[in-house]
């Protein structure tokens, strides 16, 4: 994406290597041990480490170039938004290893959503880069990708809305009328469901609809950046 004569940088190879550490992540978070949680809690620090060191190599990389603004608006946008959630996620690996000590009934739920967590941010992450190679494509804003970008949001939207309505229908057949109402709010819907897992068995639901949610995430930042990235190239040609 970019103008005339300019492409976008390469994408840093450390990212692929990240790639590899967030699925050792999810891995040993998976195992649900002490052990296996700290090793969660160190290769999570080095996936920050990793993208620290991609930022840079990128900055280096565009020194000099005409890289178009919204290439670079969709890889800072998108990888820092994700740094914040494994941040949540290095944070959730230390209550989790602070729980050990205590134990409790609370210590296998705490397990389980901390496991489901790096599960979706592992997705998430491949989600990102493929968005990231796709917009390596020439005027990608002119392809094929802009109107797939908009169907394939409609169709994630359709499901996030889906999985609203049966958790709505669930609550109100419960006789929680007045939590199905507040469902209505998206948010909220999905706290009832992923909070309440265990009580609802919703635990599965709320892994999908969270994945769900994190794809349509990404979909809709693909998309407003293809279609502000043509924007942008129509507002260059109007100004000069």
């Amino acid at each position: 994406m970019g103008p005339a004569g300019s492409a976008p940088p390469n994408l840093p190879l450390l990212l692929i290597a990240s790639t590899l550490l967030l699925g050792a992540v999810s891995y040993f978070a998976e195992k649900g041990t002490a052990p296996a949680v700290k090793v969660t809690l160190f290769l999570g620090v080095m996936f920050l480490v990793c993208q620290a060191f991609a930022w840079c190599d990128l900055s280096a990389s565009e020194a000099g170039t005409s890289v178009h603004p919204m290439y670079a608006f969709n890889f800072y946008l998108m990888t820092a938004l994700h740094a914040v959630h494994v941040l949540g996620g290095l944070a959730y690996s230390i209550v989790s290893l602070l729980s050990f000590k205590s134990g409790g009934e609370g210590l296998i739920q705490r397990l389980r959503n901390h496991a489901v967590y790096w599960h979706f941010l592992g997705v998430t992450w491949v989600g990102i880069l493929l968005n990231l190679f796709a917009i390596r494509v020439p005027n990608p804003e002119q392809s094929f990708l802009a109107p797939l970008s908009v169907g394939v949001s409609v169709l994630l939207l359709l499901i996030v809305l889906a999985y609203q309505a049966m958790a709505i229908r669930l609550l109100w057949g419960r006789g929680e009328k007045a939590f199905a109402l507040f469902s209505l709010l998206l948010p909220v819907a999905f706290l009832h469901i992923w909070a309440r897992g265990e009580e609802l068995k919703t635990q599965k639901t709320a892994l999908r609809w969270g994945i769900a949610q994190g794809l349509l995430l990404i979909a809709l930042m693909f998309a407003g950046t293809l279609h502000l990235g043509q924007f942008a190239s129509s507002f260059d040609k109007i100004k000069y």
